[in-house]
């Protein structure tokens, strides 16, 4: 593992290099997304972390992504789930009336990406010579909030940005994907960065160097009080400081949006919460409205690994329990070209099964991204959460067919007629 996370290190490094050469004389060009610090295959279902309990974050983390699954619902659970149009159980409400219709706060991370394609993914000690490079814009929190910008939502962004000229292009392209960039102030020092690597079957490595991220801060929330708690839709993932994200629901619960927590990376519960690293898990879950993880997730934040056959709905249920236990009712687990599932208060288990699988995966870099910003810009408009997730599960399906993410993100006349916002 050690030299594993060397190799790319020196990587990352070499790319680094590069990108301040290539800067000088070419315009950036958006392509791909980030998950968070590093990622390893998207098969994996473990997550593995450092020896090191005083870093800020897990070094080593499985990323979000959507899963390749040639099936969808298996007919031997049919009959013991509920699949339905519309999601009827719980006490869920999203406020979208009035001035909050619409409107999205996303608090998050901001990377700029450097990828690479490659045949196959490199063994350790191994160089292969690549296919294409590619620059462009990521960040958990920026994709998730360009992409219910792309669907016409009015977003609004928290986050930090360094003093390089990373920051200064990513400003912009951001402010002309429609996000309100006001409360993305800029600190001294380097803007977070991501190197990925894409093998041809579509699956990704990724190594970030979080530099500004790091530094949002209790008082980057203060200063955005009026916008997260004038939105309908709070959302929030875990690539910067768990203090801070803890300060931002703590903002907005009970104040007006409903929080959703969108938990990756996953710390592990007897791992990374017990040393104290990300808070307390009880009240970070406590103060969302919506959990929303997908496989490998479930396995690191509840220690239930999600079984596919007999036993799939149980270990959702289980799963779903644990998390409720810690004080989050609802949780929408993502299944890939499964579509997705919902289990409520009561332990009811709502399937929303994928429909329009895509013909071909390209790149799967950002999908879970496009789905949590879709589903915000959803409900932000008052769609029924079940219709949500399943729109929000074909957008994902449409961003898996091109390479990157944001440049995957449909738009305009790309997005179904159907798929589009309520006016």
């Amino acid at each position: 593992e050690g030299c594993l996370r060397q190799t790319w290190m020196r990587i990352a490094s070499l790319l680094l290099v590069a990108l301040v050469a290539i800067c000088r004389v070419q315009p950036i060009h958006s392509f791909s997304s980030v998950s968070s610090f590093v990622s390893v295959r998207p098969s994996a279902r473990e997550r593995h972390f450092g020896a090191s309990a005083a870093a800020p974050f897990p070094p080593l983390v499985a990323g979000l992504r959507l899963p390749k699954r040639s099936e969808g619902l298996n007919s031997q659970h049919s009959g013991r789930r509920r699949v339905v149009s519309g999601y009827q159980g719980g006490k869920m409400q999203v406020d979208a009336s009035g001035e909050r219709k619409g409107k999205v706060c996303v608090v998050g991370s901001i990377n700029f990406d450097q990828t690479v394609y490659v045949p196959s993914m490199p063994l350790p000690g191994q160089t292969l010579h690549g296919t294409l490079y590619t620059t462009g814009f990521g960040g958990k929190g920026a994709n998730q909030c360009v992409m219910a910008a792309l669907m016409g939502a009015k977003t609004s962004m928290v986050g930090m940005l360094g003093s390089d000229d990373i920051a200064t292009f990513t400003r912009t392209h951001l402010e002309a994907a429609g996000v309100d960039c006001k409360h993305v102030g800029t600190a001294p020092g380097a803007s977070g960065v991501a190197a990925i690597t894409v093998s041809a079957d579509g699956e990704n490595h990724i190594v970030i160097v979080p530099g500004s991220n790091l530094l949002v801060t209790a008082a980057s929330i203060k200063e955005a009080e009026g916008d997260i708690q004038g939105s309908s839709v709070l959302l929030l993932q875990n690539e910067i400081p768990p203090a801070t994200t803890l300060a931002a629901m703590r903002c907005g619960k009970g104040k007006g949006p409903f929080v959703i927590l969108n938990a990756a990376p996953a710390p592990s519960v007897g791992e990374r919460w017990q040393e104290g690293q990300w808070g307390d898990i009880g009240e970070m879950l406590g103060a969302c409205d919506l959990l929303c993880i997908n496989e490998s997730e479930t396995a690191a934040l509840t220690g239930v690994k999600v079984a596919e056959g007999d036993g799939f709905e149980d270990s959702l249920r289980e799963a779903a329990k644990k998390v409720a236990s810690l004080g989050c009712p609802r949780v929408i687990f993502t299944l890939g070209g499964a579509g997705s599932c919902l289990v409520n208060e009561g332990g009811e288990v709502t399937m929303v099964p994928l429909v329009d699988k895509p013909d071909k995966v390209v790149d799967t870099t950002g999908a879970g991204d496009s789905y949590l910003g879709a589903l915000a810009a959803y409900l932000s408009c008052g769609v029924p959460l079940s219709e949500a997730m399943s729109k929000a599960g074909r957008i994902a399906a449409i961003s898996v067919t091109g390479a990157g993410a944001q440049t995957s993100y449909p738009k305009g006349d790309a997005v179904p007629s159907e798929l589009r916002l309520p006016k």
